[in-house]
C-alpha cells in the first residue's frame, strides 16, 4: 500500500508543484502577465503539438488503442446527453445551461492528460492518449458548438449553415487535432524521419520536453482565487460532478463491464478525472454563454483534481486495476 502511495504521489505532486509555483510567480510579479498569455499560446499552438507528433511517431505501431478509443467516444457522447438531458431541468438560467454542460464531458486531456499519464505509464502512455487526442478534442468540439448555440441568446443563435461552418473551422484549425492526424499518417504508412535529418527530431523532441513545465506554470499564473465570488451555486456542483462522479462511474464501467486495465484503464481515468479544459471559457465567452461560470468550473475543477486524481491513481492501483 505504501508503494502505491508514493506511486500515486510521484505522478501527481510534480503537476500539482508546477501549477502552484505558476500561482506564486504571477503573485510576486517575477513575470510579466503577458509572458503567461504568450506561453499558453506558445504551447497550445507549437510546443504541445509537437509533443503529440513525437509520442505517435515514436511509439509502438503494434499497440492496439482502437476498443479504448471506442469507449470513450461512446462515452463522451453518453455524458454529452447526459448533460444535455438533465441540467436544463436543474438550472433555468439559459446562459448558464450552456456553460455547465460542456463541463459535463469536456475534458483538460492534452494539456493535463499527458503530463499525468507520462507518469504513470511513460511513453506508452503517452502514445496512447496521442492517438485518441484527434478523436476525443474533434468530439469535444462539435458537442460544445452545438449545444452553446442551443441554449445561446436569441439574437447569437446560429443558422444550420454558420453552425456547420463553426464545426468545421473548429476542428481543422485546431493545432492538436492537426498533429494528432499527422503522426498517425506517419504511422500508418511507415513514414520515418530520416537519421540524416536527425536534426528535425532533436528540435521537436526539444519543443516537446519544454512543454510540460510551460503549460502547467501558465496555468497557475492564470489562478485569481477572487473570481471564485459569485455563481458557486452553479460551478461547484458542476466541478464536483466534473472531477469526482464522472470518473467514478466511468472507470468501473471500462473495467468491470468491458474489462479494460493496465495501461488503457489510465488513460481512461485521465481522460474523465482531469478538470475542465481551459478553452472551454474561451468557447463560453465567443458564444455569449455565462462565461464567468465557465471560469470558475475551470478554476475549481483544476483545484479539486489535485486531490480527486491522487485518490483515483492509489485507489486504482490498490485495487490492481491498473
Amino acid at each position: 500500500m505504501w508503494n502505491n502511495f508514493l506511486l500515486s504521489a510521484n505522478a501527481v505532486l510534480p503537476i500539482f508543484l508546477l501549477v502552484v509555483l505558476g500561482y506564486i510567480l504571477n503573485k510576486t510579479k517575477f513575470l510579466s502577465k503577458q509572458f503567461y498569455e504568450d506561453a499558453e499560446k506558445f504551447v497550445f499552438k507549437i510546443a504541445l503539438p509537437c509533443q503529440i507528433f513525437l509520442s505517435i511517431i515514436s511509439g509502438s505501431g503494434t499497440l492496439n488503442t482502437v476498443d479504448m478509443t471506442v469507449f470513450v467516444c461512446v462515452a463522451v457522447t453518453v455524458a454529452f446527453l447526459v448533460g444535455v438531458l438533465c441540467v436544463p431541468l436543474i438550472i433555468k438560467d439559459n446562459g448558464v445551461r450552456g456553460a455547465v454542460i460542456q463541463n459535463c464531458y469536456r475534458s483538460n486531456l492534452a494539456v493535463l492528460g499527458l503530463p499525468l499519464i507520462g507518469s504513470i505509464a511513460g511513453a506508452e502512455g503517452r502514445f496512447m492518449v496521442s492517438m485518441l487526442l484527434p478523436y476525443a478534442v474533434t468530439l469535444f468540439n462539435v458537442y460544445t458548438v452545438v449545444e452553446l448555440n442551443i441554449f445561446a441568446p436569441k439574437d447569437s443563435k446560429k443558422t444550420l449553415g454558420q453552425l456547420g461552418m463553426s464545426i468545421i473551422k473548429s476542428v481543422a484549425t485546431n493545432p492538436l487535432i492537426i498533429s494528432s492526424l499527422l503522426g498517425v499518417l506517419f504511422l500508418a504508412f511507415g513514414i520515418k524521419i530520416p537519421s540524416e535529418i536527425g536534426f528535425v527530431t532533436e528540435t521537436l523532441d526539444a519543443l516537446s520536453v519544454c512543454t510540460e513545465a510551460l503549460v502547467l506554470i501558465a496555468l497557475g499564473a492564470g489562478f485569481s482565487f477572487t473570481a471564485l465570488r459569485g455563481k458557486l451555486k452553479y460551478s461547484l456542483p458542476c466541478a464536483i460532478y466534473k472531477t469526482l462522479v464522472l470518473p467514478f462511474i466511468a472507470v468501473p464501467v471500462a473495467h468491470l463491464v468491458f474489462g479494460f486495465s493496465g495501461t488503457e484503464l489510465a488513460v481512461i481515468f485521465v481522460t474523465f478525472g482531469t478538470p475542465s479544459a481551459v478553452s472551454s471559457y474561451i468557447m463560453a465567452k465567443s458564444m455569449k454563454s455565462d462565461a464567468e461560470v465557465a471560469g470558475q468550473i475551470l478554476l475549481l475543477s483544476t483545484v479539486i483534481c489535485t486531490f480527486t486524481l491522487f485518490l483515483g491513481l492509489f485507489l486504482l492501483t490498490n485495487l490492481g486495476w491498473i
